[in-house]
């Protein structure tokens, strides 16, 4: 299902198979490439990237939803920017700003997620007026961006107490409460750049008046 090919099938196709090569291309170069190079720390790192390309499918199944193409995309652009070039090709360590770069994406894709589901949910379940219910899915999705951003720094700096001083590994936060707060800084800024995207895209979509609301509220299979 797309939403921005919401009237054109011949393309929600092409987008649909496009993704499907794209997301099997980023989870196995960067293992194919690890091997050849011996390097089975790396491995272990990529087989965690490979299975969170694929994550959406895991929700679809889980969660009783369906997961819009335009997400998939986002996710598997997300671990291709980290795996790909982040690790692989050593962007992290050749380009300073390019963690903060990621962390905006980062909270660009977790928003689309949170908006596309609060979307649906509050179309099957409540009954608000427009602006209350554009008020309550942009700031569900803009906390949902917050929570897992705070979960993921206390990821990084678990991750900095186990494995800080082993060969190879690369400090998450660099022991420091300015690259936390920046992480989290460049979340919200993501989060609000996608909330604009998003409801700019509906708006769009509804002055063509096409069924946006009925595609949305059928995301939630529950």
């Amino acid at each position: 299902m797309s939403l921005i090919f919401l009237n054109d099938y011949n393309k929600k196709v092409k987008f649909q198979k496009f993704n499907k090569f794209f997301a099997a291309f980023v989870a196995l170069f960067p293992l194919i490439g690890s091997i050849m190079f011996f390097n089975y720390i790396d491995f272990m790192a990529y087989l965690g990237c490979a299975a969170f390309v694929y994550s959406p499918q895991l929700i679809e199944r889980f969660f009783n939803i369906v997961v819009l193409e335009e997400l998939r995309f986002l996710t598997v652009f997300q671990v291709m920017l980290h795996a790909i070039f982040g690790k692989f090709f050593h962007f992290y360590d050749k380009f300073p700003l390019y963690d903060s770069i990621l962390h905006v994406t980062g909270g660009i894709l977790l928003a689309f997620l949170g908006l596309s589901t609060f979307y649906g949910l509050e179309k099957r379940f409540s009954n608000y007026t427009p602006r209350a219910f554009k008020t309550k899915v942009s700031i569900a999705s803009f906390n949902l961006v917050n929570s897992l951003g705070v979960i993921w720094e206390i990821i990084e700096f678990t991750a900095d107490q186990i494995f800080g001083g082993t060969p190879g590994y690369r400090l998450a936060q660099e022991g420091s409460l300015f690259d936390t707060m920046t992480d989290l800084i460049e979340n919200n800024m993501g989060a609000l750049l996608a909330i604009l995207i998003f409801w700019r895209v509906i708006e769009l979509k509804k002055e063509k008046e096409l069924p946006v609301d009925k595609t949305m509220k059928d995301l939630i299979k529950i």
